[in-house]
């Protein structure tokens, strides 16, 4: 699992510096103004860095996760709408969750556990004003991860043990972008961010088992993203953010998307 997580993890690398080079190498000339005439369709490739910071009890910890992800996007849907469909694979790394009601208390530093990325986005763009444009955005993410087992180290008798997490975060507030660049657009997004979770880990050793469920929450209800859409020509749209949610245990995100539009 080791192997496989870092594998993603060089991939979405190569991910994001390759796109990052094909956007530096196509210079002012190649930009094309955004297009506003009516709906279009784009497929879209996503890498993400992603941080955020977790409690549990009165414990505290940072969940991190590598994600990769398809998107299908409907933008200028009645000139004011963009809608989006996304899904891939997520890698949340729980290190320093603490088990503290098994047969052997278990503190996780098992790094990342492989699991299904899915959700939803919309944008609506209301108010123009002296070359902004202030509107709302509103998203959906859950990521379902699959069984990790391992084996527990330093016991007399054999131990295995088997987690197993979910967790889900829902997003809404504000987005302004500026419109009066030619060929491309940054934005700025402020939403209240709610994030819920549940941590499973089932332990057995020899003749004893035990299974406990640990509750997640986020320590933060407010998460800013920064970005810059940068519109190509052949209707390609680079699209390279930041992600911040503050608190207690600020978490500090990055990511890269590129569309296609058909």
């Amino acid at each position: 699992m080791k192997e496989s997580a870092g594998k993603a993890k060089r991939l979405a690398g190569v991910l994001v510096v390759g796109l990052a080079l094909i956007l530096l190498s196509a210079g002012p000339r190649v930009l094309r103004a955004q297009d506003r005439g009516g709906p279009a369709w784009e497929f879209g490739l996503s890498g993400e860095l992603y941080a955020r910071g977790i409690k549990w009890a009165d414990q505290t910890s940072t969940l991190k996760a590598t994600n990769m992800m398809l998107e299908l996007r409907a933008r200028n849907l009645g000139n004011r709408f963009n809608l989006s469909f996304f899904g891939g694979l997520g890698l949340p790394r729980l290190n320093g969750v603490v088990f503290d009601q098994l047969p052997l208390t278990l503190e996780y530093q098992g790094g990342s556990i492989t699991g299904l990325l899915f959700g939803a986005r919309a944008e609506a763009r209301l108010l123009p004003a002296s070359g902004f444009n202030f509107g709302l955005v509103a998203e959906f993410a859950s990521c379902l991860g699959f069984n990790k087992n391992f084996a527990l180290s330093g016991l007399v008798v054999p131990g295995t043990a088997t987690a197993t997490p979910s967790w889900s975060q829902a997003s809404g507030g504000l987005r302004v972008t500026y419109d009066a660049l030619e060929g491309s657009q940054p934005f700025i997004e402020v939403a209240g961010s709610y994030f819920w979770g549940k941590f499973k880990m089932n332990e057995k050793i020899e003749d004893l088992e035990g299974e406990q469920t640990v509750d997640l929450k986020g320590v933060s209800y407010v998460s800013i993203t920064a970005g810059w859409s940068f519109f190509l020509v052949d209707k390609i749209t680079v699209v390279p953010k930041v992600r911040i949610f503050p608190g207690s245990r600020t978490g500090i995100g990055a990511g890269l998307s590129i569309y296609y539009g058909f």
